[in-house]
């Protein structure tokens, strides 16, 4: 009976740990299914080809522009001011008033002035006839020529005084020199006009230009004639190079460049215009959107599509503006250069190309050797 439980036992013993072993094997199986499923899905992301547009880059021309800044201002300007110290009679405009070349704008007083002018041209018809007496007189042999030579020279002093006071009368009427507006008034009527200062100013709006002041780089590329784009509140005017100054204005390190500006444009004095000059030219260069550029600390690069792979490659960028720039190294006219879809890219990449935009074709040509 002993034995009998025994051999049970064993038995009992051997059921349980061939179903441990069963177990344990289930479980390993469960186990490199789950390593296989997990390398397969490795394996499926490790190829995932990613969509992009290409462009075929070409060679064609760049021009580079500069910017610089001044203030518009009139060509032709007048200053009113006076030779004598005198006082104002009248005033006959005012600031903003349109004036025309010849008319009379100040009036000084002229009463002193108009005895000073009738009493130089009594002294002059009185040495006039003081002179023609001696004449005759010498004709007769009455008197010596030095006599009539000495009342010739106080009849031309005394015709100069009265010329001198009647020219000073003139002056009591200041007028215009230049059609234009009125910028500035300095004084009123009663007033006393100090004399040289300035009482009116005139200013010509249909002749206007700007001052810019232009870098040392760039003032040996800008000549007598050349033209300049000009910008005021986003509307764009040409321009052209009246003159430019040889010698840099004292502290700031910069050159003078009188621009002539367009007639009639509606710019008015003092305004602050932009002016974009160009500056050089370069013939046969690549030139990409600025966007595709990679910046990693110092280095660019860009990717470039090689067959059904994204390629990094390393550039270097020269000028730019409006969202492109000139590749100056690293690229040649028919690289395929990746534009979109760039951002999630690695060297070596699988990439589906579905538009070149030099071509403008939807196409897929992701196996092109």
């Amino acid at each position: 009976m002993l034995k009998f439980f025994t051999r049970i036992r064993i038995l009992l013993w051997v059921l349980l740990l061939v179903g441990l072993g069963f177990l344990v094997s289930n479980q390993v199986q469960a186990k490199l299914a789950q390593d296989a499923a997990n390398l397969r899905s490795l394996e499926t992301l490790e190829t995932v080809a990613y969509p992009v547009e290409t462009e075929t880059l070409t060679s064609s021309n760049w021009e580079t522009w500069r910017s610089y800044y001044g203030q518009a201002k009139s060509a032709h300007t007048q200053n009113i001011t006076t030779y004598e110290r005198e006082i104002v009679k009248s005033v006959n405009v005012d600031v903003g008033s349109p004036v025309k070349a010849g008319q009379t704008l100040i009036t000084l007083q002229v009463a002193a002035r108009g005895a000073q002018v009738q009493s130089g041209k009594t002294a002059y018809e009185e040495a006039k006839l003081n002179y023609n007496r001696l004449k005759q007189l010498n004709a007769k042999g009455g008197i010596s020529q030095s006599e009539v030579d000495s009342a010739y020279a106080r009849m031309k002093s005394a015709e100069a005084s009265m010329k001198s006071t009647q020219s000073s009368l003139q002056r009591t009427s200041l007028k215009a020199s230049i059609s234009g507006i009125v910028s500035a008034r300095n004084v009123e009527p009663g007033e006393i006009a100090e004399a040289g200062a300035v009482l009116l100013s005139i200013v010509d709006p249909k002749s206007m230009e700007a001052e810019l002041m232009v870098s040392k780089k760039d003032i040996m590329k800008i000549n007598r004639g050349t033209e300049v784009e000009i910008y005021v509140d986003g509307k764009k005017h040409i321009g052209y190079v009246k003159r430019t100054s040889p010698e840099a204005q004292s502290g700031s390190g910069l050159y003078p460049v009188v621009v002539g500006l367009p007639e009639n444009s509606g710019i008015l004095p003092g305004t602050y215009v932009e002016g974009r000059f160009r500056v050089d030219t370069a013939q046969d260069v690549v030139i990409i959107p600025s966007n595709v550029v990679i910046y990693r600390g110092k280095t660019q690069s860009v990717y470039l599509a090689d067959g059904n792979k994204a390629k990094l490659t390393a550039i270097t960028t020269g000028d730019g503006r409006e969202g492109r720039v000139v590749v100056t190294s690293g690229l040649k006219p028919g690289d395929k250069l990746i534009t979109s879809g760039n951002r999630v890219l690695y060297d070596g990449a699988e990439i589906i190309r579905n538009v070149d935009l030099a071509g403008k074709n939807s196409v897929d040509d992701s196996n092109e050797g």
